[in-house]
Protein backbone atom coordinates (compact mmCIF):
# COMPACT_ATOMS: atom_id res chain seq x y z
CA UNK A 1 0.00 0.00 0.00
CA UNK A 2 1.48 3.21 -1.02
CA UNK A 3 1.50 6.61 1.52
CA UNK A 4 0.48 9.87 0.91
CA UNK A 5 2.47 12.41 0.56
CA UNK A 6 3.27 15.05 3.29
CA UNK A 7 2.50 17.83 2.16
CA UNK A 8 4.41 21.19 3.03
CA UNK A 9 7.70 23.05 1.52
CA UNK A 10 10.06 20.28 2.17
CA UNK A 11 7.71 17.81 0.14
CA UNK A 12 7.86 20.38 -2.98
CA UNK A 13 11.92 20.52 -2.97
CA UNK A 14 11.69 16.38 -2.80
CA UNK A 15 12.94 15.39 -6.48
CA UNK A 16 13.89 19.15 -7.65
CA UNK A 17 16.88 19.09 -10.33
CA UNK A 18 18.32 22.63 -11.70
CA UNK A 19 19.39 21.63 -15.05
CA UNK A 20 21.17 24.64 -17.15
CA UNK A 21 19.07 25.45 -20.39
CA UNK A 22 15.63 23.73 -19.25
CA UNK A 23 12.61 25.59 -19.11
CA UNK A 24 10.69 26.30 -15.84
CA UNK A 25 7.54 27.22 -14.75
CA UNK A 26 7.63 28.58 -11.35
CA UNK A 27 4.52 30.11 -9.37
CA UNK A 28 5.22 31.62 -5.63
CA UNK A 29 2.81 33.41 -3.34
CA UNK A 30 2.80 36.34 -1.27
CA UNK A 31 3.16 35.73 2.79
CA UNK A 32 -0.22 34.57 3.82
CA UNK A 33 -1.47 35.46 0.24
CA UNK A 34 -1.85 39.38 1.14
CA UNK A 35 -2.64 40.96 -2.16
CA UNK A 36 0.21 43.26 -2.28
CA UNK A 37 1.78 42.79 -5.55
CA UNK A 38 -0.28 45.02 -8.30
CA UNK A 39 -0.26 47.99 -6.10
CA UNK A 40 1.32 50.82 -7.71
CA UNK A 41 4.89 50.61 -8.59
CA UNK A 42 5.27 47.00 -7.28
CA UNK A 43 5.07 45.34 -10.36
CA UNK A 44 7.52 46.98 -11.79
CA UNK A 45 9.82 45.80 -8.91
CA UNK A 46 9.51 42.72 -9.69
CA UNK A 47 9.71 43.45 -14.03
CA UNK A 48 12.81 44.95 -13.16
CA UNK A 49 14.25 42.04 -11.13
CA UNK A 50 13.49 39.73 -13.57
CA UNK A 51 15.15 41.74 -16.18
CA UNK A 52 18.07 42.13 -14.28
CA UNK A 53 18.12 38.23 -14.00
CA UNK A 54 17.96 37.94 -17.98
CA UNK A 55 20.32 40.80 -18.54
CA UNK A 56 22.67 38.76 -16.23
CA UNK A 57 22.43 35.66 -18.02
CA UNK A 58 20.75 33.73 -14.61
CA UNK A 59 17.83 33.25 -16.57
CA UNK A 60 16.00 33.96 -19.85
CA UNK A 61 12.65 34.68 -19.12
CA UNK A 62 9.21 33.85 -21.55
CA UNK A 63 6.68 35.02 -19.74
CA UNK A 64 5.94 36.77 -16.52
CA UNK A 65 2.54 37.05 -15.04
CA UNK A 66 1.86 39.07 -11.55
CA UNK A 67 -1.56 38.52 -9.76
CA UNK A 68 -2.43 40.23 -6.20
CA UNK A 69 -1.16 37.53 -4.43
CA UNK A 70 1.23 35.20 -6.74
CA UNK A 71 3.42 35.21 -9.27
CA UNK A 72 3.68 32.69 -12.56
CA UNK A 73 7.13 33.02 -14.33
CA UNK A 74 7.95 30.99 -16.90
CA UNK A 75 11.86 31.01 -17.76
CA UNK A 76 14.93 29.02 -19.24
CA UNK A 77 17.66 28.51 -16.39
CA UNK A 78 21.43 30.10 -17.22
CA UNK A 79 24.02 28.09 -15.88
CA UNK A 80 25.20 30.60 -12.94
CA UNK A 81 22.68 29.57 -10.28
CA UNK A 82 20.67 26.60 -9.20
CA UNK A 83 17.10 26.89 -8.95
CA UNK A 84 16.79 27.54 -5.58
CA UNK A 85 19.58 29.77 -5.71
CA UNK A 86 17.78 31.67 -8.54
CA UNK A 87 14.73 31.82 -6.48
CA UNK A 88 16.38 33.06 -3.32
CA UNK A 89 17.80 35.79 -4.97
CA UNK A 90 14.48 36.80 -6.27
CA UNK A 91 13.22 36.62 -3.09
CA UNK A 92 15.35 38.29 -1.32
CA UNK A 93 15.99 41.71 -3.22
CA UNK A 94 12.41 42.24 -4.38
CA UNK A 95 11.34 41.65 -0.82
CA UNK A 96 14.13 44.30 0.45
CA UNK A 97 12.65 46.71 -2.36
CA UNK A 98 9.10 46.28 -1.49
CA UNK A 99 9.58 46.83 1.65
CA UNK A 100 11.02 50.29 1.39
CA UNK A 101 8.45 50.98 -1.41
CA UNK A 102 6.36 50.12 1.20
CA UNK A 103 8.11 51.32 4.01
CA UNK A 104 7.74 48.64 6.32
CA UNK A 105 9.27 45.35 7.25
CA UNK A 106 8.49 41.26 7.35
CA UNK A 107 8.27 38.84 4.99
CA UNK A 108 6.62 39.71 1.79
CA UNK A 109 6.93 35.55 0.28
CA UNK A 110 6.08 32.31 1.38
CA UNK A 111 8.78 30.37 1.87
CA UNK A 112 8.19 27.41 -0.05
CA UNK A 113 7.43 28.02 -4.48
CA UNK A 114 6.01 25.59 -7.19
CA UNK A 115 8.49 24.52 -10.06
CA UNK A 116 7.73 22.27 -12.77
CA UNK A 117 10.43 21.44 -15.67
CA UNK A 118 9.31 21.88 -19.04
CA UNK A 119 9.40 19.00 -21.34
CA UNK A 120 7.75 20.09 -24.56
CA UNK A 121 6.91 23.13 -26.86
CA UNK A 122 3.65 22.18 -26.70
CA UNK A 123 3.38 22.17 -22.41
CA UNK A 124 5.38 25.56 -22.86
CA UNK A 125 2.45 26.70 -25.36
CA UNK A 126 -0.28 25.30 -22.71
CA UNK A 127 1.60 27.14 -19.95
CA UNK A 128 2.38 30.56 -21.24
CA UNK A 129 -2.00 30.53 -22.22
CA UNK A 130 -2.40 29.16 -18.84
CA UNK A 131 -0.61 32.03 -17.39
CA UNK A 132 -2.17 34.84 -20.00
CA UNK A 133 -5.81 32.92 -18.62
CA UNK A 134 -5.52 33.72 -15.51
CA UNK A 135 -6.66 37.13 -14.63
CA UNK A 136 -9.76 35.97 -16.52
CA UNK A 137 -10.13 33.19 -14.31
CA UNK A 138 -9.90 35.06 -11.39
CA UNK A 139 -12.32 37.71 -12.62
CA UNK A 140 -9.90 40.50 -12.41
CA UNK A 141 -10.56 41.41 -16.28
CA UNK A 142 -12.81 40.39 -18.84
CA UNK A 143 -10.03 40.00 -21.55
CA UNK A 144 -6.70 38.76 -20.42
CA UNK A 145 -5.14 41.82 -23.27
CA UNK A 146 -6.56 44.05 -20.47
CA UNK A 147 -4.52 43.07 -17.45
CA UNK A 148 -1.44 45.08 -17.09
CA UNK A 149 0.52 42.82 -14.86
CA UNK A 150 1.57 40.67 -17.85
CA UNK A 151 4.98 40.42 -19.75
CA UNK A 152 6.08 37.84 -22.16
CA UNK A 153 8.37 37.78 -25.48
CA UNK A 154 5.56 36.13 -27.58
CA UNK A 155 2.60 37.69 -29.37
CA UNK A 156 -0.69 36.37 -27.42
CA UNK A 157 -3.78 36.71 -29.53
Amino acid sequence: MHQIPNKGHKQLRKGRTSIPGAYYSVSMATYNRIPILTMTDIPEIIFDCFNWLDTNKRIKWICIMIMPDHIHVIFQLGNKQTLSQLMQTFKRFTAKKINEHLEQNGSIWQVNYYEHKIRHDESLNKLIRYCYENPVRKNLVSKPEDYPHWRCIYNMQ
